[in-house]
């Protein structure tokens, strides 16, 4: 499980914080979005109020133009131009300074166009098309309300245009009437940065009360669990455990401590039995440990006899050259028993560590020569190759590794164990390979750990042993296998 960055009392204050500042950001951008629709709705009421006053004075002009009857505007709306008559080509002289003193009055540039998109007349100042467009003519003359608005933007600034039919007295389009408009915003703008101000003002000192009340809310929340969290710290098995004794706000924290304080209880009355268990527990894994390595030498040394009592021939020349090896491999092994009997005498790792300045290549001959099985070959090209360890424990590690392939050969047709010594720079290798029924993949991260067998009989302590041995003298033993070809190698310093 991974440990939390952030403590509780941090969490607790940076999201109150952040809840502040949340509720800060989001007020802003709901006012600024509303500000924004408000001015949208604004601009498009006040282009169709303005567009309203247009058309309410050109009613009043056209009424009060034909209840004069010698006035031209009276004949042409009350005689419709049926007969061919061009009302805009007719009419644009006359009613030039009634077109500019609407504009005047009202305080609007506007364009008026013909039925079919011409020209009549504007009194916009900026360039105006002379003709409009068909389509939206057209869409104009299928709009329910006989009035369109296109909306176009440049630079960030929304243009609106409105299009609509001027009716004469009797209710017939005779004009389209273009009103220009430019959303304007410089008013809104102000507005939003004056709000934006004021509200950043306010939550500023909102901000610095959030913290101060933060830190006190969130110290007082978890004041009870730092003083668990520093109890729990100081438990042991070995020694006395206090309880806590402090005030709780809230039920929760109730049943936390009160639950600490039970456990404090139940392990108190338990240390001993704890204790005692431990002890036994030590000394059946210990009892188990010194069986197995009593037994790796003992049963080198039952071989070694039995072979001895099979080839010894009194006339034998070389004799005594044969009985001073047998005696000197008895010693090798008994030299074994004796030191895993002092270690567990004196309770310490077995068997005690010495550092000699060996040959391993002599050594490990001398290691092989107790096993009487004709597959075992040793291979090197190195005559000596010195290392710094323990004798006894090298020749240890050697004919453990060695029963081990035995073991894993008994059931081949042709085993084959080779024992090989080599260097590599400043190490020196041992590999012991064997071409029995290799090592499973669901094993292989297990093979290491104590108590862990794939035999019946095993204990599971003599590769655990053989790793701490090696790594004790800062080597290394490591493993490859498959089917057929199985190779552990020991890797050691060179001495010089």
């Amino acid at each position: 499980m991974k440990e939390p960055f952030l403590l509780l009392r941090t969490r607790i204050f940076f999201a109150m914080i952040l809840l502040v500042f949340v509720s800060f950001l989001l007020i802003g951008i709901t006012t600024s979005f509303q500000i924004r629709e408000n001015s949208l709705y604004y601009h498009e009421l006040r282009l169709d109020r303005k567009e309203a006053q247009l058309q309410r004075a050109f009613n009043i002009l056209f009424n009060e133009k034909s209840q004069q009857p010698d006035n031209q505007l009276s004949y042409l709306f009350n005689r419709r131009p049926d007969e061919g008559i061009n009302i805009s080509t007719v009419l644009d002289e006359e009613l030039k300074d009634e077109i500019f003193k609407i504009s005047d009055v009202q305080n609007i540039d506007f364009t008026l166009y013909d039925l079919d998109g011409t020209l009549v007349g504007t009194t916009v100042k900026s360039n105006v098309s002379p003709k409009l467009d068909n389509n939206l003519i057209d869409n104009l003359s299928n709009s329910n309300d006989f009035s369109i608005v296109n909306k176009n933007e440049l630079d960030n600034q929304l243009y609106r245009s409105s299009f609509s039919y001027i009716m004469d007295i009797n209710n017939r389009p005779i004009w389209i009437l273009n009103l220009p408009y430019i959303d304007d915003d410089r008013l809104n703008a102000y507005e939003v940065r004056s709000f934006i101000i004021n509200i950043a003002q306010v939550y500023i000192l909102l901000f610095v009360l959030a913290i101060i009340i933060s830190y006190f809310v969130s110290s007082y929340i978890t004041n009870p669990i730092s003083e668990l969290v520093k109890k729990m710290r100081q438990m042991r098995l070995d020694k006395s455990n206090k309880k806590i004794k402090t005030n709780v706000s809230s039920k929760e924290m109730f049943t936390l401590v009160s639950s600490y304080n039970n456990m404090v209880d139940q392990i108190d009355d338990n240390v001993k039995k704890i204790s005692k268990s431990q002890r036994e527990l030590a000394w059946r894994e210990m009892a188990k440990q010194v069986a197995h390595e009593i037994k790796n030498p003992l049963t080198p040394m039952k071989l070694t006899v039995q072979s001895f009592k099979q080839r010894f021939n009194s006339k034998d020349p070389k004799i005594e050259e044969k009985i001073q090896d047998f005696s000197d491999t008895l010693v090798q092994q008994i030299d074994v028993l004796s030191s895993i009997s002092t270690a567990f005498s004196h309770f310490a790792e077995m068997p005690a560590q010495k550092n000699e300045n060996i040959d391993i290549v002599s050594t490990t001959k001398l290691a092989l020569e107790i096993f009487n099985e004709k597959n075992i070959a040793f291979e090197t090209k190195i005559d000596l190759l010195k290392v710094k360890i323990d004798r006894t424990n090298l020749i240890r590690v050697i004919t453990n590794l060695v029963k081990n392939s035995i073991q894993a050969t008994e059931n081949i047709s042709d085993p084959k164990i080779i024992v090989r010594i080599k260097k590599n720079r400043s190490k020196a290798l041992i590999e012991i390979e064997d071409n029995g029924i290799g090592i499973s993949k669901k094993n292989r991260d297990k093979i290491f750990e104590p108590k862990f067998t794939t035999k019946s009989k095993g204990m599971g302590l003599g590769l655990s042993i053989i790793k701490n041995l090696v790594t004790n003298y800062n080597g290394n033993i490591d493993f490859t296998s498959r089917k057929g070809k199985t190779t552990f190698t020991i890797e050691l310093p060179v001495h010089k």
